[in-house]
């Protein structure tokens, strides 16, 4: 009787160490090494070119369904820019909608980016779509492209 409980033991065992092995051995790099140099170098990441106004009226429509199709995207707009802070930049009235409350804040990565920026100016940016809260979306790890 206690070899057959022994034995479940250790077959449970190998198994959850198999399923270890196989999540840690699993996950996929977005680098690829440089045969000259030895180095690793990132893949750059091509973003979706899409208006603010496109974005907005999405979320203006259905959030639920923004989020799932937007969500994650890495995407290039341009915009004209309503209020610059130390957590990045803000664009208003890009909905088509006259009354609508969907603006975008575009976190920006690097500070300095800001530093020679204007409001009313506009400007192009690559950001992360994220979700809305209270008519803001949320775009993340935003750099300037000008």
């Amino acid at each position: 009787m206690k070899k057959v409980g022994i034995g479940c033991l250790i077959i449970i065992g190998a198994i959850v160490l198999l399923g270890i092995i196989g999540a840690a051995g699993g996950s996929k790099s977005s680098t690829t090494t440089n045969t000259t140099t030895g180095g690793v170098t990132p893949t750059p990441r091509v973003a979706e070119k899409v208006t603010a106004r496109e974005i907005a009226d999405a979320f203006d429509e259905n959030q639920v369904a923004a989020e799932q199709n937007w969500g994650g995207k890495y995407v290039e707009l341009s915009a004209k820019i309503s209020n610059i802070t130390d957590n990045g930049l803000s664009f208003t009235n890009v909905a088509s909608k006259d009354f609508s409350m969907a603006q975008i804040s575009c976190r920006i990565k690097d500070k300095q980016q800001v530093l020679t920026l204007k409001n009313e100016q506009t400007v192009t940016v690559r950001g992360v779509v994220g979700k809305q809260t209270i008519g803001v979306i949320d775009l993340s790890d935003c750099e300037v492209v000008k």
